[in-house]
């Protein structure tokens, strides 16, 4: 089953068109060489087993071997097999040497043009200042991959452009801009969290890239038995010691990332030295998500299966914070980040919470879903547009704008039980959905549903007649190019019927011409 777990928007302008890397064969005869040695131990290690497990079996074997062998010897020489590879070494394929390819169009000499076509290759992979990146972490089966998706809004375009094998699932993603290398340039970096306790970050501006740029924590796994010291207490532990399960960055503060995991705790990553700087254990449960404020730099949030939710202040985060007791396991939090003293939270039961920090209980509260809501998102131009997804496909558009919660809107998607949704954060009516159904995520312009734009145009300052025609002629140019694709697709079906029928008309003609008489030929050529 394929489906995606993670999913973040890149801001447009950040990505460069990508660089293609390389391997020369050097590098690959080194990766060979490191995985050779594993493989013959346990080669070894099996011929060795099987060697001492067939001892026992030799004598009781050795008569029905000698038959056996008498039988070969026979088929041997019935079949001449002990001549069967001595070839006649004059025949030789030399004509397939005209075959042969050069590695580049400049050594073939019977080329009068040399372009190897990269100049298209490189427009094939060109990133435009007005792209998004859309990255998503799918899992495929045994298999799992980042896969980056360009959306431009303005000329139409979605498409996959290119791709990353992990090593592991990806349970989440978060975009990051800080080199360790160079704490003054910016840079298009991807911090994942998997199955494993460390986080890998991988640079979006290489293709082709087979291991992550730097990873944050041990890569050693370790085991339930080393856990506890002699004295039955754990040892200190560098970073996490189960799967990451949020990952949050802080741009105020560029060289510090939140993380949280299944092992119960919160780590802030410093980025610059490649250093866990602190590690937060407050709850009870495993922590699932985790965001820094967008205002103020060292406050953090956080939600657990415990059903709390914290507030930090993370230069001391042991005294100073503040904690929610709600009814369920918490699966999303985050900050209204048009009014930054305010967050939700939803849970494994459908419910979703408004918090103001200043009190201390919520100030709204609705049964959104009758499932868990894995998906919450804020527009991040338009306030109080809230959209939620659960794990039955439904979609519902809120408005949140006076403190309670207002149905605007609700749909069903074909994405199976949603796992992420996302806000563009270029683009104020655009959101992607992803769910386990889904082989690519779903962008969604809600602009094209009438109660939201009789809703939040005014909000915006839109003048709801103009945009109406606008929306009209992009749906008709939609409809034009959805007819367009279908009236191809059919062509296409109908050449190949075609196709498909002359063949099996010149299969039938060259069958008649070999095995039948000339007047049956004659009689299935009229026919």
């Amino acid at each position: 089953m394929r489906f995606i777990s993670s999913m973040t928007w890149v801001k447009k302008g950040v990505s460069k068109t990508p660089i293609r890397i390389k391997i020369d064969e050097n590098e690959m005869k080194q990766l060979f060489s490191e995985m050779g040695p594993n493989e013959e131990e346990s080669e070894a290690e099996s011929g060795s087993e099987n060697e001492i497990k067939n001892d026992g079996d030799i004598s009781t074997h050795e008569d029905k071997n000698n038959e056996s062998g008498n039988e070969t010897d026979n088929i041997d020489k019935k079949y001449n097999l002990d001549n069967y590879d001595n070839e006649d070494d004059e025949l030789k394929l030399e004509q397939l040497n005209s075959l042969a390819c050069f590695p580049t169009n400049v050594d073939d000499a019977f080329l009068t043009k040399k372009d190897d076509g990269e100049d298209s290759d490189e427009e094939d992979i060109e990133i435009k200042p007005n792209d998004n990146l859309l990255v998503c972490g799918t899992v495929d089966d045994d298999d799992s991959s980042l896969n980056i998706f360009v959306y431009n809004e303005e000329e139409g375009d979605f498409y996959i452009h290119h791709d990353l094998l992990l090593s592991s699932v990806p349970v989440c993603v978060e975009w990051l801009d800080f080199d360790p290398t160079d704490t003054d340039s910016a840079v298009n970096y991807l911090a994942i969290g998997t199955m494993n306790p460390w986080i890998e970050i991988w640079d979006l501006d290489l293709m082709d890239s087979l291991e992550p740029e730097f990873t944050l924590g041990s890569t050693k796994k370790i085991k339930k038995k080393k856990m506890k010291a002699e004295l039955g207490k754990k040892p200190k532990i560098a970073g996490h010691t189960d799967a990451v399960l949020d990952l949050s960055y802080n741009y105020l503060n560029r060289n510090i990332l939140a993380s949280a995991s299944a092992d119960k705790t919160i780590v802030l990553w410093n980025l610059e030295e490649m250093k866990q700087a602190t590690k937060i254990k407050n709850h009870k449960d495993r922590v699932q998500a985790v965001e820094f404020h967008p205002v103020e730099a060292f406050t953090l949030l956080s939600g657990s299966c415990d059903s709390t939710v914290a507030l930090y202040d993370c230069r001391n985060p042991k005294t100073n914070k503040k904690i929610w007791k709600l009814e369920s396991d918490i699966e999303r939090v985050m900050w209204n980040k048009l009014e930054p003293n305010y967050f939700l939270s939803s849970d494994d039961e459908g419910t979703i919470n408004l918090i103001d920090i200043r009190n201390d209980k919520p100030v709204a509260c609705i049964k959104a879903h009758d499932s868990s809501v894995c998906g919450l998102s804020l527009s991040s131009k338009v306030p109080g547009l809230l959209i939620s997804a659960c794990e039955d496909e439904i979609v519902k558009i809120w408005d949140i704008k006076s403190h309670n919660f207002e149905k605007i809107y609700e749909d069903k998607l074909k994405t199976g039980e949603v796992t992420c949704v996302k806000s563009s954060p270029d683009s104020a009516f655009v959101f992607s959905f992803a769910g386990t159904k889904c082989n690519e995520p779903k962008v969604w312009d809600i602009r094209e549903i009438k109660e939201v734009r009789e809703r939040f145009y005014e909000r915006m300052n839109i003048d709801l007649a103009e945009e109406e025609q606008k929306m009209e002629q992009k749906i008709s140019k939609r409809r034009e190019r959805a007819l367009k694709f279908k009236n191809l697709l059919s062509l296409f079906f109908l050449t190949f019927k075609f196709l498909n029928f002359r063949a099996r008309s010149l299969r039938l003609e060259i069958f008649c011409s070999i095995f039948c008489s000339s007047s049956a030929k004659s009689i299935f050529m009229r026919s």
